[in-house]
């Protein structure tokens, strides 16, 4: 799963950083997520303070890639609402859930033998 972009790379709007937020929800619920800091994808637990410092660091990005003072301020908003109350505001669901796209395996196609006649 990804986040599409809009604008440019990065977090510059607020869409983007309600739909990150909800993939960090959707961690914090399952109660694991990845961590690919490493040279191996390794499970890792989401705790409550990792779940806090990830969404405080969504505001951290949309800072670096450019967003407005008034989105960044917006987007604070939204972190500390979804950190007291570990869901996004209704407003915002609609939004973050067309912004999410959903990547698929590959699958071969399996095909028959055909038999060779004599």
């Amino acid at each position: 799963m990804y986040v599409k972009r809009i604008q440019r790379p990065g977090i510059d709007t607020v869409a983007e950083a309600v739909a990150i937020l909800r993939l960090i929800l959707r961690d914090y619920r399952r109660g694991y997520t990845w961590d690919d800091s490493s040279k191996y994808c390794t499970k890792i637990p989401m705790t409550h303070d990792l779940f806090e410092r990830r969404a405080r660091y969504v505001k951290t990005l949309a800072a670096k890639h450019g967003a407005t003072r008034s989105e960044l301020q917006r987007i604070d908003q939204i972190i500390d609402y979804v950190i007291k109350y570990k869901r996004l505001p209704k407003t915002y669901n609609d939004r973050a859930r067309k912004m999410i796209v959903k990547t698929r395996k590959k699958t071969v196609k399996k095909t028959r033998r055909r038999r060779h006649r004599r």
